[in-house]
This record gives structure tokens, sequence and C-alpha cells, in this order.
């Protein structure tokens, strides 16, 4: 054979030789390119986090958006505070204001109380003018009762019990006036 000829021969034999080349084989990318993909991989799960956080985030925004055109505030100012403060202050000088008023109320109370049980105690009857050997009972009048009434269930005369009690007239005895009869 020619030399020349012997050439392509041999390029054609090796080629033969080395085996069939598959489609599969040719679309896998070379190594280096593996180390590409596995770090776009992931960088693109990367971006897929932040964009879940900055989702979120939009929508926490969203919400306090959406409260403070309702005008409820998420969190209360500094000059709120002090607002809210000198309101609790003002406040509490109100009640400290009604207790002492209160505790003019129970004075005045008691000091009225005082003075109508003094006019009543003045315009009560006066002890009985009986001595101490006189012997009888002592009746509490009830509502109802009358000085007949007393009288004739303790078989005693109205004008002893008038005289015994100092009474000015049969007709001035009152519900729950102890009445001494005598016997």
């Amino acid at each position: 054979m020619k030399p020349h000829l012997l050439f392509p021969l041999a390029a054609g034999l090796a080629l033969a030789s080395a085996g069939c080349v598959t489609t599969q084989q040719a679309m896998d990318p070379p190594p280096a390119s593996q180390a590409d993909v596995q770090y776009l991989r992931e960088e693109l799960r990367r971006l897929s986090a932040r964009l879940d956080a900055t989702e979120g985030e939009v929508g926490r925004m969203a919400s306090e958006i959406r409260s403070s055109r309702s005008g409820q505030p998420a969190t209360a100012s500094a000059s709120q505070v002090q607002a809210m403060q000198a309101q609790i202050d003002d406040q509490q000088r109100q009640i400290r204001a009604l207790d002492a008023a209160r505790g003019q109320d129970k004075k005045q109370i008691y000091d009225d109380i005082s003075k109508k049980v003094a006019s009543l105690l003045k315009t009560a009857p006066p002890p009985s003018s009986r001595s101490a050997s006189q012997s009888g009972y002592e009746h509490v009048v009830q509502a109802g009762e009358s000085l007949s009434a007393i009288a004739a269930a303790y078989k005693a005369t109205i004008s002893a019990i008038v005289k015994a009690n100092n009474l000015k007239s049969a007709d001035t005895i009152f519900v729950g006036q102890t009445l001494f009869i005598p016997d």
C-alpha cells in the first residue's frame, strides 16, 4: 500500500477502535460544569429563601399599614406614653380629692345625726316621777297600740299611767316608747 493512503486508514481505525459515542455521554456536562450547576442550585435556594422572607416582611408591613390607617397604632410613641401617664396622674388626683370629699361628707352626716339625736333627746318625755319604792311593769309601745288598750291589758287606769310617766296627755305616746305601768 501506498503510504499516503495509510494515514487516512489508520485514522479511521483509531476512531473505530475508540468505540461509539452515545448522545447521552455527549450531553453530560464536563466536571467543571457540574460544580457550576451545584453553585447555581445553591444560589437559587438562597434566593428562594430570601423571597419567602421578603414576602413575609411585605405581609407584616401591609398589616401595619392597615393598622395605622384604622387609627390603631401598633406601638405607642414616647409622647403618647407621656400623655397616658399625665392622664393617670390626673385621675389619681381626682380620686384623692373624691376620698377627701367623702371624708368630709361622712363627718357632716355624723354631725347631722348627732344634732338630730340631741334634739330628739330634748323633746323626749322626761323620766317618770315614780319613786324607787313603786312597783309595776315596763311596757314598750308597739305599732297600733293605744294607752287605753295598754291600761286594759295591765288592769291599770289611764290616769295612773299618765301620772307615772309624766305624760302631757293620753294621746302623746309613740312607738318604741317605754312606759312604766304601776301596780
